[in-house]
């Protein structure tokens, strides 16, 4: 068995561990390279009928959450700036007319280094009809570049400017312009806001008091009530992101020019750079969502895992996950280097 081979079982074990115990109900795991990706699904998509007997397999659809800012959100903003259409030097009040803070670029909202506050305040009071003026009426909690602090507010206001930013090219749904730009050249033809048509291929999150048992519908509440964000509420399939870490793996002229990829690789700031952070290298590349998904890539050695799990499913109390992925990021990383 070599060292690929070793360190794979190591990690499903972990994984299968980790469903025995009733921590997550099951997963969905690759390991990709530049040519070859290994893909394994264990486990049932959920905790309770219909779910509990339907087994994770090929095909199936899981709400991102917050690895929607990778795969959508930054990568469409950092194209716009390859098109000269922005910078990361460009204030978001230029794009933005209603935001009333001048100092802010659209690269410190990448960095989450803006000072913007990490929620909209008074979240649970959030409506369909008050979000996005509560949103502009956020203030900075510090001065713009002087500390890090990982915001949702920042994300949604870059969903913004792709959708309706002043003086860009086009005016479009934020999941077209993706669909346009992002997952259609990559052939990434299962990657979404949710759709109607896929509910019954979506794994189940969590169990609410208000909204009963989410499936199928955006399970983050800002995201939920925005319909399209740049936040969150992306649904994907494990084969799809496949092709998206391989673009990042190969440098992929269908996603960016080389010089972006190598912007992406040379800027640190704070323990991050332009979407992803780096909180486990040099050379690394890693985001999660709240729904219990991650991405971690290995550039020096173009080699990335996948995990995509419903960890807050039946509901959120699951530290145990979060603790353990963070032991399994380091046994998969410590066997590819």
């Amino acid at each position: 068995m070599n060292r690929a081979e070793t360190v794979g079982t190591a990690v499903r074990q972990e994984l299968e561990t980790l469903v025995s115990d009733r921590v997550i109900r099951g997963f969905s795991l690759a390991f990709v390279d530049r040519e070859q990706a290994e893909l394994s699904y264990h486990g049932v998509m959920g905790a309770m009928a219909p779910y509990s007997s339907r087994p994770v397999e090929k095909g199936l659809f899981y709400d991102l959450a917050s690895l929607s800012k990778v795969v959508g959100t930054a990568s469409r903003i950092l194209q716009l700036a390859e098109e000269g259409q922005l910078s990361m030097d460009t204030p978001v009040s230029r794009l933005l007319p209603g935001f009333l803070w001048k100092e802010i670029t659209v690269g410190q909202l990448l960095l989450h280094n803006s000072g913007l506050p990490a929620e909209i305040p008074d979240k649970p009071h959030l409506t369909r009809d008050n979000i996005l003026e509560r949103l502009f009426l956020t203030a900075p909690e510090a001065g713009p570049g002087e500390r890090f602090e990982y915001s949702d507010v920042g994300y949604i206001l870059l969903g913004l400017i792709i959708r309706e930013g002043e003086g860009l090219k086009e005016r479009m749904s934020l999941g077209e312009s993706f669909r346009r730009h992002v997952f259609g050249p990559l052939g990434m033809d299962h990657t979404s806001f949710p759709v109607p048509e896929q509910a019954g291929l979506c794994i189940p999150t969590e169990m609410t008091e208000n909204r009963g048992l989410i499936c199928g519908e955006i399970h983050d509440s800002k995201a939920w009530l925005l319909g399209e964000s740049g936040s969150a509420g992306l649904f994907s399939t494990l084969e799809d992101l496949v092709t998206f870490v391989r673009a990042y793996l190969t440098e992929s002229d269908r996603l960016f020019t080389k010089e972006t990829f190598r912007l992406i690789r040379e800027t640190e700031r704070f323990g991050r750079t332009y979407g992803w952070s780096r909180e486990y290298g040099e050379g690394t590349l890693y985001h999660t969502g709240f729904t219990g998904t991650s991405i971690l890539m290995d550039l020096d050695r173009s080699e990335g895992m996948i995990l995509l799990t419903n960890r807050v499913h039946p509901d959120r109390d699951n530290p145990v996950f979060l603790e353990k992925r963070k032991k399994i990021n380091q046994l998969w990383l410590k066997g590819s280097r």
